[in-house]
């Protein structure tokens, strides 16, 4: 079922990111500052976390997103191997995928922060401030790199999406 939703996610992504900057997006965003709030909480956390666990500053650069693929590698291999609660693995996807969201959203200021429906199920995404149009939802993607592994390497898509 997991390995589904995150097709679907990615068949939505490459066909979202092809639309006109003045055409209806396909995956409306819906403009939320809670999700801001919620998104600046996790980021620090996962700033707090990676310092005291690993001994790397996270800065906000697009280079420091890069730096956390090999966590999440180590994290997937762990959780795919030997498994995790819930709602442990959920805080994980949260804190870092927050941090990759708030990152990017520092360093591209025609972005804000909201929710997207998809086969409504509502999904924290980062969205395009002038049209609503979604154009990632970084949460679904490191749930993704945590489920598949390698083949979801967040570094990969995350230099995709800032090229």
């Amino acid at each position: 079922m997991l390995k589904k939703i995150i097709g679907v996610l990615s068949a939505l992504f490459i066909s979202s990111s092809t639309i006109a900057k003045n055409e209806e997006p396909l995956l409306k965003l819906i403009p939320d500052n809670r999700v801001q709030m919620v998104a600046e909480g996790y980021s620090l956390d996962c700033v707090d976390f990676v310092k005291k666990s690993f001994n790397i500053e996270l800065d906000y650069t697009n280079d420091s997103v890069l730096e956390l693929e090999p966590i999440l590698d180590n994290l997937s291999k762990y959780i795919r191997g030997k498994g995790m609660p819930d709602e442990d693995r959920i805080e994980y996807e949260k804190m870092f995928g927050f941090y990759i969201g708030e990152t990017y959203r520092r360093n591209h200021s025609d972005v804000v922060w909201g929710d997207v429906y998809i086969n409504e199920v509502k999904y924290w995404a980062i969205g395009r401030e002038d049209n609503n149009q979604a154009i990632f939802w970084p949460v679904a993607n490191v749930a993704k790199r945590i489920a598949l592994g390698k083949e979801a390497d967040i570094a990969v898509y995350y230099k995709a999406l800032i090229e």
